[in-house]
Formats: C-alpha cells, sequence, structure tokens
C-alpha cells in the first residue's frame, strides 16, 4: 500500500471520528434538554406524526440490535464502602454484586487450600441474566439490548425498546453504607411507555428478574435453607430447593397474590430481596436452575408487574422499588420498612415456628449486646447461658426438689405396683393418691426442661441464621462458629469435639440428677441414657454455637445439681395432713356454742334419718 492510501485511510478515519465524537455530543445536548424519568402528570407535546415516526425508528433500531451479532456487551460498575455491583448493558441490570466485607473461606480455611486470600462472596453469580431484567414468564427472558444514557457516581441510567414498541428506561442509585441498609440497598425506578401509535398493551405478563442464590461452598448451607422467600397479605413465605421439584401452582406464575410486598431468593446467610415501595396485586414465579457447569442447583425467581394494567399510545408507567443485596443481618433488617427482618428466617422451622421467632429476636439483640463487651461472639454465647441458668434456677431447685421426694416414694410406689398389677386403673388412682397425700407433684422435675425447650428452640434458630457467627473463632481449635469445629477426617468420618464434649457432659448431668420413681421408671432410666446419645447423634454436624451453648449449659447444670447437694437442705417425706376446720357463722359467742366435732365423710351420699 502506498503513501497516498495511508493517508486516505488515515483522513478518512479521523473524519469518522470526528463526526461521531459531534453527534454523540449532540445527542448529549438534546438528552439533557428532556429528563430521563418523567412523571406521569407531564403532559406530551410530540404531534401523531413525529411520535409515529420516532416509535417506527426506535423499534427498527430496537428490532436490528436484537439480531445484530456484533452486539458487544458493556458493564459499569457502581460502588461503596460494602459492595460493588456490576452493571450490564445485556438485559439492563446487576449482572452480579461483590460483597466487600464477606468471604467464601475463613483465613485458616483459605490457608489450607493454599490461597493467600479467600474469594469475596458474590450474589447472581453462575447466570448470564442480571437482577432487574425483564422476563415474560417462567424462564423466558427479554434479551433486551440497554443503551447506557447516564452513569455518575452511585448512579446509571439504561433505556431499550422491545419487540411490542415498549420503551423501557431504569434508573438505579446506589446508597451509602451510613444509610439505612448499611450500603446493601440499590433503589429502582422501572419506566415503561407504548411507542405505539394505536392499540393498547398488557403488562400482564412481565417480571422482573430477582436474581439467583446458590448453596454456600462452606458446606454450612443446604437445601433446606436455599430457596424463595415472599411477603404478601402480611405473611411471610419460604420455598426451598426440595419445594422447587414438586412445581406447585404458586410458584409458576399462576396464582395471583394480593399485596405483595416483597420477593427475593436467598440461602442460609444471605439474600437478594427485591421491595415493592407501594405494594400491588400480581404473580411470581420460581424454578431450579443448573447451568451444568457442576455448580450447585441454584434458585431464580421473577416479581411480575401490577396486574391489569395496559398502555395506550404514548402512555406511561412507572413503579419503584429496593433491592437489598446482601447478609441477613437482623440487626439491619429489622430497621427496614415492609416486615423486611423476617427474611433472616427465625421462624421458618417445622410446628415450633411461632416459639421460636420472639425468643430468636432477643437472644440475638443480647448476643450482639455482649459481643461488645467480650469482642468475642464464643464468650457471649457462653454468658447468656449463664444468664438464663441464673435466671430459671429456682424452677430448676424446686424442679430438683420434686425428684427427690419422688425418690423416696420409690419403695411405697413399688408396693402399690406389686399389690395392683393385675388391676392397672386402681394402680393409678393409689399412685395419685400417694402424690397427693405426700404433696408432690409428678411433673414437677419436668418443669425446668420445658421452661429451657422454648429458649433452646430460639436459640436453635438464631444460631443457625445469624450471619455474625461465619468465620468467627472462639477458641483454639474453634476457628468458625458458623460451621462444625471438625479437626481431622478418619475414614472420611469428621471428628468434631464440641458434639463429643456435649454428649460426655449430658451424660455426667443425667447421671447426677435425682431419679423419679413410679410405674415407668425403668423405662425412664432407659431413655435417660439414650437420650445423651440420641442428640449427640442428630447435633453432631450442627453449627458449633450451638454444641458449644449445650455443652456451657451442661457443665452449668452439673456445677449446680453439687452446690445443691452440697450445702442444700434434704427434703423430708411428710404426709400432708388434709383434715380442714371451718369456723362457723355469727358472733365469736355464738361460734363456740355451734362448734361440732368435724365430720369425716368416707365417700357415699348423705342418708335421711327416718
Amino acid at each position: 500500500m502506498d503513501r497516498k492510501a495511508w493517508i486516505v485511510i488515515i483522513a478518512c478515519s479521523l473524519g469518522l471520528y470526528l463526526w461521531l465524537d459531534s453527534n454523540k455530543k449532540y445527542q448529549q445536548t438534546i438528552a439533557e434538554q428532556q429528563p430521563i424519568l418523567e412523571t406521569e402528570t407531564e403532559t406530551e407535546t410530540e404531534t401523531e406524526e413525529e411520535q409515529e415516526e420516532a416509535a417506527s425508528s426506535l423499534a427498527g433500531a430496537s428490532e436490528e440490535n436484537s439480531k445484530s451479532k456484533k452486539f458487544i456487551e458493556k458493564t459499569v460498575s457502581l460502588k461503596n464502602d460494602v459492595i460493588e455491583l456490576i452493571f450490564t448493558n445485556d438485559g439492563g441490570g446487576i449482572k452480579k454484586a461483590n460483597m466487600l466485607n464477606h468471604y467464601v473461606y475463613s483465613e485458616n480455611k483459605a490457608l489450607e487450600k493454599g490461597l493467600e486470600e479467600s474469594p469475596r462472596i458474590v450474589l447472581n453469580s453462575g447466570i448470564k441474566y442480571p437482577i432487574g431484567s425483564l422476563s415474560g414468564g417462567r424462564d423466558n427472558y427479554k434479551d433486551l439490548e440497554y443503551e447506557i444514557l447516564e452513569q455518575e457516581e452511585g448512579r446509571i441510567v439504561l433505556k431499550a425498546i422491545t419487540a411490542e414498541k415498549l420503551e423501557v428506561t431504569k434508573l438505579f442509585t446506589l446508597t451509602k453504607s451510613d444509610e439505612l441498609g448499611k450500603g446493601h440497598i440499590v433503589n429502582m425506578t422501572l419506566q415503561m411507555r407504548y411507542l405505539g401509535k394505536e392499540g393498547n398493551v398488557s403488562l400482564n405478563d412481565y417480571y422482573i428478574f430477582t436474581g439467583a442464590s446458590g448453596k454456600l461452598d462452606a458446606g454450612n448451607s443446604s437445601d433446606l435453607y436455599t430457596g424463595l422467600e415472599y411477603l404478601s397479605d402480611g405473611d411471610d413465605e419460604f420455598r426451598n430447593l426440595s419445594y422447587l421439584k414438586k412445581d406447585k401452582d404458586d410458584i409458576q406464575g399462576k396464582e395471583l397474590l394480593e399485596r405483595l410486598q416483597w420477593l427475593g431468593v436467598s440461602n442460609q446467610f444471605f439474600s437478594t430481596n427485591i421491595y415493592i415501595k407501594n405494594p400491588y396485586e400480581s404473580k411470581i414465579w420460581a424454578s431450579r436452575y443448573d447451568d451444568g457447569s457442576g455448580d450447585e442447583v441454584r434458585v431464580i425467581s421473577g416479581l411480575g408487574l401490577p396486574q391489569n394494567v395496559t398502555l395506550g399510545p404514548s402512555e406511561f408507567k412507572s413503579w419503584q422499588y429496593e433491592i437489598y443485596l446482601g447478609p441477613k443481618d437482623y440487626q439491619t433488617l429489622k430497621l427496614l420498612e415492609g416486615d423486611r427482618s423476617k427474611i433472616v428466617g427465625f421462624d421458618r422451622m417445622p410446628i415450633f415456628g411461632f416459639v421460636a421467632q420472639p425468643f430468636a429476636v432477643l437472644l440475638s439483640l443480647l448476643m450482639n449486646w455482649l459481643h461488645g463487651f467480650f469482642g468475642n461472639y464464643g464468650w457471649s454465647i457462653i454468658s447468656i447461658t449463664i444468664i438464663m441458668r441464673l435466671v430459671i434456677w429456682p424452677v430448676t431447685a424446686r424442679g430438683t426438689r420434686a425428684m427427690k421426694k419422688m425418690g423416696k416414694l420409690a419403695p411405697m410406689m413399688q408396693e402399690i405396683k406389686e399389690k395392683y398389677k393385675d388391676d392397672p386403673q386402681k394402680m393409678q388412682k393409689e399412685t395419685m393418691s400417694l402424690y397427693r397425700d405426700y404433696g408432690v407433684n409428678p411433673i414437677g422435675g419436668c418443669l425446668p426442661l420445658l421452661l429451657q425447650m422454648p429458649i433452646f428452640i430460639g436459640y436453635f434458630a438464631m444460631l443457625r441464621a445469624a450471619v455474625e457467627l461465619r468465620h468467627e473463632p472462639w477458641l483454639g481449635w474453634v476457628t468458625d462458629l458458623s460451621l462444625p469445629d471438625t479437626i481431622m477426617y478418619v475414614g472420611g468420618f469428621p471428628v468434631n469435639i464440641l458434639p463429643l464434649l456435649m454428649g460426655i457432659t449430658m451424660m455426667m448431668q443425667m447421671r447426677m440428677t435425682p431419679q423419679t420413681a413410679g410405674p415407668n421408671q425403668k423405662q425412664m432410666q432407659i431413655i435417660m441414657t439414650i437420650m445423651p446419645v440420641f442428640i449427640t447423634v442428630i447435633c453432631y454436624n450442627f453449627a458449633s454455637a450451638l454444641a458449644l451453648y449445650w455443652t456451657a449449659g451442661n457443665i452449668f447444670s452439673i456445677g449446680q445439681t453439687w452446690v445443691t447437694k452440697k450445702f442444700g437442705k434434704d427434703v423430708e417425706l411428710k404426709k400432708i395432713d388434709r383434715t380442714i376446720h371451718k369456723p362457723g357463722l355469727g358472733a365469736p359467742n355464738q361460734q363456740k356454742k355451734a362448734k361440732k366435732p368435724a365430720q369425716i365423710r368416707t365417700g357415699g351420699g348423705r342418708r335421711k334419718n327416718k
């Protein structure tokens, strides 16, 4: 190629660049003269011919872009102190959200894996479609190519046109870490305008994609904690991955939900949630997603636009949403509108959810308050255990005395058992009479256990959802209170120290506990022997925080029993005198005259004298 050809090519390239630059500036000037997101009260000033020409031009451009093979994805980053959001023009939404202060592995775990630093938690990973993109139903995505109209610190505006001549404009604004939500909230305004000249367009089949959520890699999350969550008409619902296999109607976009407040996807500790600032009636969809890469299955969902909304020519509607992307921290979520503290899931326990909720909330507040003193969640958990045991000490002492009395009744109970072995009803009647004569409450020894049960349920619900415990150490081998304290593997079986200590201390505690007497004494002894083994097996792979709480409680109970035996008074088995002297009526001197020997009724009706 000679010199003249090079000069021509360079001149043409320079001219093209200058033309594109001037055209770009012209478009920016036009954009600045008109508001990006209009309000519904504004009027249209364009003529019908201009509207038709603009609509056909924009629709044609959109169709051409959708068919273009030269589409280049562009990404824009918005960032604050706690989160980095990557926006994409391919679908017009949040491609992924990087948690800047939350990591996949603890420091020790990362070193074991040969990593200098653990990778950060990323929300909406492993899927192409961004949070906030539009879909036409379950697994039916609108592959729209958006134009980035504006991008500045904490703010981005995107626009696209659908095949139905709907102009879609989205404004995203990232909050700061000192605002409500602590920087994990993105405000989104969605505006849709119909560019057609005639006819109407229904929005019933439009959904906002809420993103994807999968199990955590650390092994402390399962199908039980990963799923879909939504709040409708004041009631929150949770559908885990196992439920999604059943393909029920309420997750297929077929069920209409009244006053839908929010919808999201979450795992054990993190959530992506879209909150509707003005609740409306709509539908939702959800499903399981597997990209075939070998990663864990994810849950995905879509939030419907308001039902029975249609747009006429040049008409537009807009809606406002808050997108929360971050940890399921109760202290943060309780301050947000719309009962978003329910995202934490304290009440998501079978049968006992209503019991767990109030205790879990109280214990969460107390644990974080104590953490301010100790600077360690392990010592906070132990402190809570001691506080609770001290509060119920009087009830426990009464229960111990009742069990001691029951033990002293053992010989008499055995006599009744042998005497009425062929008459169970008579045996039961005489047994209850014996309890009554000696003032023994047969369920008195169970009161401490019954009182502790709701507290334990609330503690369990709180500890399994407490994101504060992730990667938090206690002592020595316990480096993560949200995980089992595994020190090694023997033949593929994990060796967890705290659950073993829990089982051993439980056995010691039960051996020191006074044994109750009764017809079922042997069965009770068998149950008390099996229970420590049973509980240890069930809780073996639970979070070490739960095993720490239970072990600390067992040790406290052992010490309490020792103190009671060493310094407490021995109970006396004394028969209660139930003879009752009732005072007569009238003046004191009349009472003396009317005083008669007390009559003892031996049963039967009163006979009349003939």
